[in-house]
């Protein structure tokens, strides 16, 4: 399948909020406790994404300009705190490539796209957080040559 990657520009937004519902999807489903429906982003929402440098949005696309996946990051400083020395890292916040495009080496190239505009920023990470829920993404990122940083444990109390 041919693709290429490219920043997001606004017309994107609306196809960008369809593939966030079903990352919503995926986490009402596997934490229904927690997440509700529905994408965390409106159209509105993601188009100032865009818009804003810290912000990071790349698409894959096909031949038609039809976005097949995206990643959306963020740059930021780390600040020390007395234990921690500073850096500068880029949070992974989304990841998804259609389930219709999936095993196309999309995932991976946005990744890889997404790791290559944190090295061109200065940043000493990149990081993301995955609920464990989610095993398919856990395979996929470690599969990306990402490692475990840490693990959150947690008591369900009602």
């Amino acid at each position: 399948m041919n693709f290429a990657i490219r920043k997001a520009e606004k017309k994107d937004a609306p196809r960008l909020r369809e593939l966030l519902e079903t990352i919503a999807q995926l986490h009402h489903e596997g934490r229904p406790d927690i997440y509700a429906s529905g994408a965390k982003y409106e159209i509105r929402d993601i188009e100032k994404k865009i818009k804003n440098k810290e912000e990071r949005i790349l698409v894959a696309v096909d031949e038609n300009d039809f976005v097949l996946g995206y990643t959306m990051s963020k740059v930021s400083e780390v600040k020390s705190d007395g234990i921690l020395l500073p850096y500068k890292k880029m949070y992974i916040d989304d990841v998804c490539v259609d389930e219709h495009y999936r095993k196309h080496g999309i995932g991976r190239a946005l990744m890889e796209a997404t790791k290559q505009e944190a090295v061109r920023e200065g940043c000493h990470i990149a990081d993301l957080n995955v609920w464990a829920f989610n095993e398919n993404a856990v395979r996929f990122y470690e599969s990306c040559g990402m490692k475990r940083q840490r693990i959150y444990m947690e008591y369900v109390l009602d």
